[in-house]
Order: C-alpha cells, then structure tokens, then sequence
C-alpha cells in the first residue's frame, strides 16, 4: 500500500475534517488509492502540535478548509496545508466552499499546490494531486503553478471591507479578480490607489480564477508619457 513518486514514498495519509461523514468517505477514497488512511476525530491540537504528529506519524494529509466549526480547530485548512508546504511535506486542501473563501484561501495560495472541490475528491484526482504537490515540493512546477513576475493593475478599491479589485494583463487582460488587501504589503497597502501598476509574482499559466496566487508585490515605475498614451489607448 504504497505510492512512489519520484524518491519520495506515500504510505500513512492522514485526514483532518470536522465532519465524521466527510472524514469515513475520505477515508474510503484513500483505501482506493491502495494507501492507509488515518483519521483524526478528536479535537485537534494547536497548528504547531498537529503538524508535529503529522510529519511523525503520516507521509501525506488532506485536509478539509473549514476546521473551525465546532471547535474541531483554531485554525483553517489553509493555513495547515500552507504550514505543511514550508515543511516540504504533501498536502491537498479540499472544500465545497471555493468561490465563497477565496479571499480567505489566497493568502496561502502560494504554498496550496493543489485545491480540490469536495464533489470531485475522488480517488483518481486525489492519486494526481500527491503527485503534482510532490513534484512542486521537488522544484517541478505544473504549467499552471510556475511563478512569472508580472505587471498588475489596480481597477477599483473598497478599503473599507479590504478588498482590491485587479487586473492581470498577461493572465486575462478582461478578467477583474478581488483580492484580500491582507495580500498587500503593509507599506504597499497604504499608498494603493486606482490606476496604480505593480510588479507580482503570479502563476500566469493557471486555468482558472480559484488557481491563481500572488507574492512578491513591488510598485511598478509610472511609464514615460510616449508609455503611457498607448497603456491608454
């Protein structure tokens, strides 16, 4: 029962989700994947606790967005998964809430290799993702993960709730995406404006809006005035 990718060997796959059902179907899923599931049903320990019993005792984790109901955690999904990544362990993040905590999950985005819908974590999408996290955690990036320092632009801001309105040209130069103002560097933060451009790392190959992440903010030098009028135009 085990599953080789590269040098790395995934035997023991823990998995974390507040909810008994979602955690015995999970469970089920695994086993199809010819690995050995462990469940973790009792409330968890702090972040810094679980991820010590993870990377002792297991090979992989899936773990499940909302861990907060119920007391079941202090912290999200995201946030282990993201813990997980800088500890060059693999981990899938599942939710049936993508669209509705996506300003939520792109602050880890970066460090979430992989983020599957709960309708479609089904086996054969469950063996593809351990594969894609093992090989980023290898230093070999999917087409649609690899990060391309990019040129963005800033469309509208509503500071009051902390969200950013951008655009990426070389990702789809008509598609406006929200981000967190969280995402921003503090003193970046502090002088957005409308029409402002910036430099990010962005994975510019990505398919689809839920799959992009973004880092390394930097202000963007205003173009020169001959620039400019064709930016405009």
């Amino acid at each position: 029962m085990t599953l080789t990718i590269e040098k790395k060997t995934i035997n023991k796959v823990f998995i974390i989700d507040d909810q008994p059902a979602a955690r015995d179907t999970m469970a089920e899923v695994i086993e199809d994947v010819n690995l050995e599931p462990i469940i973790i049903s009792k409330q968890l320990p702090s972040l810094d606790e679980l991820i010590t019993e993870l990377t002792k005792n297991a090979d992989a984790a899936i773990v499940d967005h909302h861990l907060k109901a119920g007391n079941y955690a202090d912290f999200d999904g995201a946030e282990a998964v993201a813990k997980l990544y800088e500890l060059n362990f693999p981990a899938l993040l599942i939710t049936s809430w993508t669209d509705a905590v996506m300003d939520d999950i792109r602050l880890f985005r970066r460090r979430i290799p992989v983020l599957i819908r709960s309708r479609d974590a089904e086996s054969g999408n469950i063996e593809k993702g351990l594969v894609k996290c093992v090989n980023e955690l290898n230093d070999d990036y999917s087409s649609e993960r690899r990060p391309c320092r990019t040129l963005i632009r800033i469309k509208d801001l509503n500071m009051d709730s902390q969200l950013i309105y951008a655009v990426v040209p070389a990702w789809d130069p008509d598609e406006v995406i929200r981000l967190s103002a969280n995402l921003f560097p503090g003193n970046i933060q502090a002088d957005l404006k409308i029409g402002m451009r910036l430099f990010a790392e962005v994975n510019i190959g990505a398919t689809a809006l839920d799959e992009l992440y973004f880092e390394n903010f930097e202000i963007a030098e205003p173009p020169v005035e001959e620039y400019a009028k064709l930016l405009h135009s």
